[in-house]
């Protein structure tokens, strides 16, 4: 069997910049060991595969290369401007879509403009928050930096919207940009922590509209460094407005620009509920037989 799989850069409009994600529009028929198949073919982060729901308009899974994960934003944002772009949904009609995941059944919001797809936000799941004890010499050593490089005055927490993430935030773009990490070492205090990545970010930004440069380290899913990053990016700008770092409830994160392929990743948070997203581009639309 034939299957056909687009690939999708997210939060972006350029085909070198963004997240690349894998879509498959039409997937009932798959078998997880076929999807597995599939994911570890396209080689990319996640790769998304559409299900009929009874308990939404669409049930999504998100398969990364390694193991299934609750909830990717990358990959929501590729899936719902892919159908969107493919006239799924009625063309410039501002269009609410209700997705079922694993982190719950969370509401998808499609804008028009121009008789095109404007920008697709997600509403991820509400932030959650867990004291935690660090020892900043360890995280520093993981990073291959010196401790008098990291800020070591935010709160010591991590956070989810979705998914679990240390916020670590470091004292320069230079010293983010510069920063080679040790993979194994980072993997091994993910799991001690309970956390699937590590979110470093610096308030040291590339444009003055932008709150913070971030960088994601997830080994634990099989992606040393995610280029662009949804889930994060929400839980983390959730964690600074929670913990009064920052006022602004609509934030714009950077991403991607130190691997070569730059992202903006648009937040939106109100109470409780926090929104992020962006635009897309398909790349390409390939076959894979399972």
């Amino acid at each position: 069997m034939k299957i056909n799989v687009k690939t999708v850069n997210a939060f972006t409009e350029s085909l070198e910049g963004g997240n690349p994600a894998g879509v498959v529009l039409d997937s009932p028929d798959l078998t997880d060991e076929q999807m597995k198949h599939i994911s570890k073919v396209l080689s990319v982060s996640e790769t998304a595969f559409v299900f009929p729901s009874k308990k939404a308009d669409y049930k999504i899974r998100f398969l990364s290369p390694d193991v299934e994960v609750d909830l990717c934003g990358h990959a929501t944002i590729a899936t719902f401007f892919t159908m969107a772009l493919e006239g799924v949904f009625s063309q410039n009609i501002n269009t609410v879509i209700i997705q079922e995941t694993k982190s719950g059944v969370l509401p998808v919001d499609i804008y028009f403009s121009d008789e095109t797809v404007d920008r697709v936000m997600m509403t991820q799941a509400t932030p959650r928050y867990k004291d935690i004890c660090l020892d900043i010499s360890i995280l520093a050593d993981s990073l291959n930096i010196s401790v008098d490089e990291i800020d070591n005055s935010l709160p010591k927490q991590i956070v989810s919207t979705g998914l679990f993430t240390l916020p670590l935030c470091v004292k320069s773009f230079d010293i983010l940009k510069a920063i080679n990490p040790d993979f194994e070492k980072i993997k091994k205090l993910c799991s001690r922590f309970g956390v699937g990545s590590f979110h470093l970010f610096t308030f040291d930004t590339i444009e003055s509209d932008s709150t913070y440069h971030a960088r994601n380290f997830a080994p634990v899913y099989g992606v040393n460094e995610d280029p662009v990053t949804g889930t994060a990016n929400g839980a983390v700008c959730s964690y600074l407005l929670k913990n009064k770092i920052v006022k602004d409830r609509n934030l714009i994160c950077e991403q991607g620009d130190i691997m070569g392929r730059p992202g903006r990743v648009f937040v939106e948070i109100d109470i409780d509920e926090v929104k992020v997203g962006g635009k897309a581009r398909i790349v390409e639309e390939i076959e894979i037989n399972v």
